[in-house]
């Protein structure tokens, strides 16, 4: 940060995934969670001991917001999606969030995750919307709460990309993803999960490698998504097929422990 300390007030912002060690971090704790500086300043510091091994989840998160979400967040909003989707330990974890600290979601919030909802019927789009910029018309609707009218423009533009590109294409895969983005935004993780699983089959069955970044990211926020469904029935259903992709797509290490984990758990759960 020594670097910046020269900035011009007000014209720099600095999103920063970090790791410390124990010293470093209490530091860090005990100054309020904050780094001073003539800058806007938000990401996350994780401890790093031999308890704790941090992974770049925050990274990951804002760089899949910012491939998938229809339009670019405010960098306070961007944040504040990353830090949840990233889904950090919170006792190992200081939050840097301008003048306050990111609040992560209790664990007991994924009890309370509304079931999918039934449409009555399809929202009626109009040519400007749907063929002028449906990225801006997605985010506009999503962001004022018309959680319907965002799913329903970006469902048509996938119906496009599959009539333009073919049903096995990158471009489907697109779309398919910011239709998973809308559903975890709209607190409906299980369609979420459905829909990143899905992309990311789309994306390989598209020639992009078990390997390929977009790939990996698709099963990796599919894995995250799956974890915030409640209803036993789904959790098996969803993980079931996250498992199969587990194999093909492993992800870092141990995520496909933690599949297997968590559905033997549930098995046992539900044993009379």
């Amino acid at each position: 940060m020594a670097e910046l300390q020269h900035r011009p007030p007000g014209t720099t912002t600095v999103l920063a995934d970090l790791a410390a060690g124990t010293d470093v971090w209490q530091a860090r704790v005990h100054q309020g969670q904050s780094l001073a500086g003539p800058f806007e300043l938000y990401g996350t510091v994780q401890l790093q001991d031999r308890r704790h091994r941090p992974s770049p989840s925050y990274t990951h998160a804002l760089v899949h917001i910012l491939r998938t979400s229809p339009a670019r967040p405010s960098t306070e909003q961007l944040h504040h999606q990353a830090a949840r989707a990233a889904a950090l330990e919170a006792a190992a974890t200081v939050w840097l969030g301008g003048q306050a600290a990111v609040e992560q979601p209790p664990p007991q919030a994924v009890a309370d995750v509304p079931e999918p909802r039934t449409e009555s019927a399809p929202v009626e789009l109009s040519p400007a919307k749907a063929e002028g910029d449906p990225h801006r018309a997605i985010s506009e609707a999503s962001q004022a709460g018309r959680h319907t009218e965002a799913a329903s423009i970006a469902a048509a533009c996938e119906q496009a990309a599959r009539r333009s590109h073919g049903t096995q294409s990158t471009e489907v895969a697109h779309w398919t993803e910011v239709r998973a983005f809308l559903a975890l935004q709209e607190g409906v993780p299980d369609r979420a999960c459905q829909l990143w699983l899905q992309a990311a089959v789309v994306r390989m069955l598209a020639d992009q490698p078990e390997d390929h970044p977009e790939v990996a990211e698709a099963v990796d926020r599919a894995h995250h998504a799956w974890h915030l469904v409640s209803d036993p029935a789904r959790i098996r259903e969803l993980g079931t097929e996250l498992l199969s992709l587990r194999t093909r797509v492993t992800g870092k290490s141990g995520a496909r422990a933690d599949v297997q984990r968590r559905l033997a758990n549930l098995s046992r759960a539900l044993q009379p």
